[in-house]
């Protein structure tokens, strides 16, 4: 028997076209946690994960109005494994509670999709019924990433080769969509396995 609300974990490098799936998804109103969004929500100030936060790494990370200086924490972090792991062990244990908590609000729908950017680099692959990977090739997603933040080519690629490689993310995932063509291809692969879920499950 199928677990209920049936979870179906949504990922894909940076750059590959995630957020667009999830965006589409949501547009077609089928019930959607984004884990990114969830991310954010827990440092702002007064927040359980801007404290934690606080805990571990000092008040240096704050800006003067007690707000998360993400780029002061990210250059904190920035080579340097032992204090990457440190906050990802703070913020994932933050964000995979709340997911917990709102999946409980959508104990009555069949299934529901979570949006989990890292989802194989904290091994969470077992919490979801079912992988969907969002495919582009690295030089397409570099070219993407450079475009949409305004970085260089060097910064996208490092942006790039801090996550899991994604040919191995193909391997371990259940359905890929591809997105190296257009937006409307994108969203008629979409739609497809939408068909497809719904005779299953």
């Amino acid at each position: 028997m199928l677990s209920k609300p049936y979870k179906i974990g949504i990922t894909g490098c940076i750059g590959s076209g995630k957020s667009e799936v999830s965006r589409y998804l949501t547009s077609l109103d089928y019930p959607l946690i984004d884990a990114d969004a969830i991310s954010k929500e827990v440092v702002m100030p007064g927040e359980i994960g801007l404290i934690k936060l606080v805990e571990t790494f000092g008040e240096s990370i704050l800006n003067h109005d007690h707000t998360l200086n993400r780029k002061k924490l990210g250059e904190l972090v920035f080579n340097n494994q032992f204090l990457l792991e440190q906050l990802n062990s703070v913020l994932h244990t933050i964000i995979r509670r709340e997911i917990a908590n709102r999946l409980a609000t959508y104990s009555t729908e069949p299934f529901v999709f979570i949006d989990v950017p890292l989802l194989f680099e904290t091994d969470s692959r077992s919490n979801y019924d079912e992988i969907v990977l969002v495919y582009a090739k690295p030089e397409i997603c570099l070219e993407r990433i450079v475009k949409r933040d305004g970085i260089s080519s060097q910064l996208a690629k490092q942006k790039i080769d801090a996550q899991m490689d994604i040919e191995w993310k193909r391997s371990l995932s259940d359905t890929i969509f591809s997105n190296e063509g257009s937006i409307e291809q994108l969203h008629h692969q979409i739609e497809a396995y939408l068909v497809d879920l719904k005779k299953r499950i």
